[in-house]
């Protein structure tokens, strides 16, 4: 269940390290330092820096599954991994923002179609806070940034967490030149101090660090708002991240500390409405694809995405 983590650290680097929230208008058209809900900031794979609104709730789900296939002398491997999380935002200010993040997955293998290893659980949580330290209306970007604590929930036996509390620290930023085109970039660096040793009757422990990236070049082909007051847009997503860092792996007595790196390109696309009532409802999909040894080669996410604004 090694591979289960890196799906967990760049397929869904999404859901742990960068947050969601109203993105504003171009600094062009609104001049109030945070706009109302206009839309999404959140892609795929990479997060964007715009925080809640003050009041205001975010849910986000999103489904994803992973394979990776190959030939070996005994036969045909498939390697599945699947993983779900909720994350649930919450806006102290138009600035700060709390974040929960908890996931769950597993991994099944296959030889031959026939099931030889699966299994399923919790993952490790996220609790963090970020703060808006800049705005594009009064600078070139938005920058937000913040720390994270991670806590053991995940099946260490299972392979779907590391039997060790941590912290992280998350930075994201963007880029609207206000018309069709948004860009953005996240990045996570994490710390486990005292991760388990999954090799069966061993208590040694490992710290283990690692660091995430992405970033998501966003298209806007349809923006359009009905007379009633709603809006629809569709938004088309093209994505690349990355994963470096420690693994643990098993040994006849004791493990051993590795490291691994993965790349994935993902496009994607959502379709969102915007009541009048300032509800925003989004669901999408995209297909990330695997580069390199390590990680699945292909996959797909699901995503849907709830957003309200209390005392409007």
């Amino acid at each position: 269940m090694r591979r289960f983590k890196v799906m967990l650290g760049v397929m869904l680097a999404t859901g742990v390290t960068a947050g969601a929230g109203w993105a504003q208008a171009p600094p062009a058209q609104k001049a109030p330092e945070i706009a109302q809900p206009e839309e999404p900031d959140y892609a795929f794979v990479a997060g964007g820096p715009f925080t809640q609104l003050k009041n205001s709730i975010q849910v986000i789900h999103q489904f994803g599954y992973g394979t990776r296939r190959f030939a070996t002398p005994a036969g045909r491997v498939n390697e599945d991994e699947f993983l779900f999380f909720f994350r649930t935002e919450w806006g102290f200010t138009d600035r700060l923002e709390l974040d929960v993040i908890t996931p769950a997955g597993g991994a099944r293998q296959r030889l031959n179609g026939s099931t030889t290893a699966s299994a399923y659980g919790y993952a490790d949580s996220t609790i963090g806070i970020r703060y808006r330290f800049l705005d594009e209306s009064t600078a070139p970007i938005t920058l937000t940034m913040g720390p994270q604590v991670i806590l053991p929930t995940g099946g260490f036996r299972k392979g779907t967490g590391s039997g060790s509390a941590g912290f992280a620290w998350d930075v994201a930023a963007a880029k609207d030149w206000g018309g069709p085109v948004f860009l953005f970039q996240s990045f996570n660096y994490s710390a486990l101090p005292s991760a388990d040793d999954p090799t069966p009757g061993s208590a040694r422990e490992f710290a283990l660090h690692n660091a995430t990236w992405a970033t998501a070049l966003g298209l806007r082909p349809l923006e359009r708002e009905t007379a009633g007051g709603a809006n629809h847009d569709i938004h088309i997503f093209l994505e690349a991240g990355g994963s470096y860092g420690h693994e643990v792996e098993p040994g006849l007595t004791v493990g051993s500390r590795t490291t691994a790196l993965s790349w994935l390109v993902s496009p994607g696309v959502r379709y969102g409405l915007l009541t009048a009532g300032k509800t925003l409802i989004e669901i999408g999909v995209a297909a990330p694809i695997g580069l390199g040894p390590n990680g699945p080669k292909r996959g797909f996410l699901i995503q849907f995405q709830f957003e309200k604004v209390f005392g409007q």
